[in-house]
């Protein structure tokens, strides 16, 4: 599917240029892009450059990855195929990086990416205010880590542990979109309690998002996986590291049961499985920087951990208790009301993304109200719950060590070297599942997911 790109001079102080879309279908014609520059602007100062580049054409990965939904587009149900021609401004350099770009997009989203770079004919992309607030270099130059900050709990934990362990300033970064809603507010609860303790750090949200209706106003149909959110995110972090100095890491925390994302059955192998942290993905993504001249490395402090030893290594407990019930995990938020017996609750408490928050936070004597508990289901049955069948297999499965390697492998290259500490990972996170359901299950559920 060929994909078109649009750049509309910004007229008003403070916009962003207008980026538009369209890919030819007859019922969607173009659909705006929408930048909200101001944060990162205020503290970067980038309005040109290679990471400047960058973050545009993360943003414009991010708004055709919701412009094309799967359902529609892809040739399996799924896969699709995505021919784009990026603007920018060095085309020398970005072609340096074509083949690394598309592997990293194709592996990352599952889909088939062809790419190629125009030059942007548009220098100036932000029109900023005369009155916007600018901050120094040398306030820049303070800041000494920059973290990823989503408002889900392993970046909650991730920012806590970065402020506990020393004074050095940190930078937040923080990606929002008006369609998804939840994560801001997340961010915002988390931070007012990181206020009342820690001081130094600086928080820049910014929100990228496609618009809602096209420029009929129809609505269309719009993607929602939003596999390429990893990219727009890792984008973002890296214009703020490169602002900062030129060697400056990305610290992405996530767990390693998530970011391994060990397949319960065989049909949620290779591209139906998320790889947002994936090693091999953050692998290409330092390859891809490398190849455009930008010497930034990502670091996942948590590659090893299970979720249950994140959260009982935090740093701070006090504040993580008193933060988590803001923060979320839910892979399907706002959806699935239809088997929820809470249909106001953030988490659904039937993915695994729950399921694992769930035994994680049962490793602390924790537990919070979830949509559905998958123990107490008021409208189903366990097994007819989604995802339940795919566990209680996976979970009644004995696995070796050996078995899990493979099936790793096959969910995405990985280190020969690290093979044997990923699998490892995997079967702790198996022990936390099963003793959160040994010790909160009935006799029935047990049986049914064969724990002892």
């Amino acid at each position: 599917m060929k994909v078109n790109v649009s750049i509309i001079r910004p007229r008003n102080p403070y916009d962003f240029a207008g980026i538009v879309l369209n890919y030819g279908s007859p019922e969607v014609t173009e659909v705006s892009l929408h930048i909200d520059y101001r944060n990162l602007f205020e503290f970067t100062r980038r309005q040109e450059g290679t990471a400047f580049d960058l973050f545009v054409v993360a943003s414009i990965v991010y708004g055709i990855d919701i412009l094309l939904p799967r359902e529609i587009i892809g040739f399996d149900g799924w896969s699709r195929e995505i021919d784009i021609c990026f603007p920018v401004e060095q085309i020398d350099v970005f072609n340096s990086g074509k083949e690394v770009l598309e592997k990293t997009l194709s592996f990352l989203t599952g889909d088939l990416w062809t790419v190629s770079f125009e030059n942007r004919t548009i220098r100036r992309l932000y029109k900023f205010g005369s009155r916007q607030k600018a901050y120094s270099e040398s306030f820049r130059k303070r800041h000494k880590v920059v973290n990823l900050f989503s408002g889900g709990m392993d970046s909650l934990i991730g920012a806590i542990n970065q402020l506990h362990k020393s004074n050095d300033e940190v930078c937040l970064v923080s990606h929002t979109d008006s369609m998804f809603k939840g994560a801001k507010t997340d961010q915002e609860e988390i931070l007012k309690e990181f206020k009342k303790k820690y001081h130094h750090y600086h928080h820049i949200p910014t929100r990228v998002d496609m618009g809602k209706h096209d420029i009929h106003g129809n609505e269309y149909d719009k993607e929602t996986t939003l596999r390429s959110r990893s990219f727009l995110f890792l984008s973002m972090a890296v214009l703020v590291a490169d602002s900062i100095d030129e060697t400056m890491p990305v610290h992405i925390p996530e767990n390693g049961t998530i970011s391994l994302n060990y397949p319960l059955t065989p049909s949620r192998r290779s591209s139906c499985s998320t790889r947002t942290t994936h090693p091999h993905y953050v692998e290409l993504m330092e390859e891809f920087l490398r190849a455009i001249g930008l010497k930034h490395s990502i670091i996942n402090d948590y590659q090893t951990y299970t979720k249950g030893e994140m959260v009982e290594e935090c740093t701070d407990h006090d504040l993580l208790l008193r933060t988590y019930p803001f923060s979320c995990s839910c892979g399907k938020r706002g959806t699935r009301k239809d088997i929820r017996d809470d249909a106001h609750a953030s988490h659904c408490g039937v993915c695994m993304p729950c399921v694992y928050r769930r035994a994680a936070l049962h490793k602390i004597g924790e537990s919070e109200t979830v949509g559905t508990d998958i123990f107490n289901s008021h409208k189903r049955r366990v097994m007819e719950i989604p995802d339940m069948p795919a566990l209680a297999c996976y979970l009644r499965k004995a696995l070796t060590l050996q078995e899990i390697e493979r099936g790793l492998l096959v969910n995405g290259p990985l280190p020969l070297d690290k093979l044997e500490e990923y699998a490892k990972v995997v079967m702790r996170t198996r022990d936390e599942i099963k003793q959160w359901i040994r010790d909160e299950a009935s006799d029935e559920v047990k049986r049914l997911f064969g724990i002892r």
